[in-house]
Formats: structure tokens, C-alpha cells, sequence
């Protein structure tokens, strides 16, 4: 599952359940876009990633970092993005 995926269900699941259309609105996108969400055709930005982290008090740079890994081109920054993870958790 994708991190836009996951960080949307959370988002769902800690509001009693929102819909797809509720969560658009919250987070300020349209259902075109929601729909690329749930489709794994597009990524949320950073910035809704942090918007979305301050709503459900979800850590931050741990889910930017999992984006980020998500994004990545070549498994040498996914390895740093890991690394980087690791790290941080220690």
C-alpha cells in the first residue's frame, strides 16, 4: 500500500470514517484528485502530507521520509531514505 493510501485511511479511520469526498474537501483537492490518490496515481505533496500529520498527530518526518521513499527513482536513495528512517527510530 502506498503512503498516500495509508496516511488517507488514518485520516478516515481517526475521524469516525470520512468519505473519500469529505477528505477532499479537508485537505483542499478536488475528486479527480482523490481518485489518483486511491489509485496510486499520484502522490500527496509534502505539504499536504504535513497538514495531514498535524490534523492526526502522526509523526511528521517519518511520513515525509516515507513519501519520499515512495517518490524515489533508483533503490540508492531508497536505501538512504531507509537509512535515514532507521536512524531517526534509534
Amino acid at each position: 500500500m502506498s503512503v498516500t493510501r495509508e496516511l488517507l485511511d488514518a485520516l478516515k479511520a481517526t475521524n469516525g470514517g470520512l468519505s473519500d469526498y469529505r477528505v477532499a474537501k479537508i485537505i483542499g483537492v478536488g475528486q479527480s484528485t482523490m481518485t489518483k490518490y486511491n489509485n496510486s496515481e499520484r502522490h500527496l505533496s509534502p505539504e499536504k502530507v504535513l497538514f495531514i500529520c498535524e490534523l492526526i498527530g502522526f509523526d511528521a518526518c517519518d511520513w515525509l521520509l516515507k513519501l519520499y521513499r515512495d517518490r524515489a527513482r533508483c533503490d540508492k536513495e531508497k536505501q538512504v531514505l531507509d537509512t535515514l528512517r532507521t536512524r531517526m527510530a534509534a
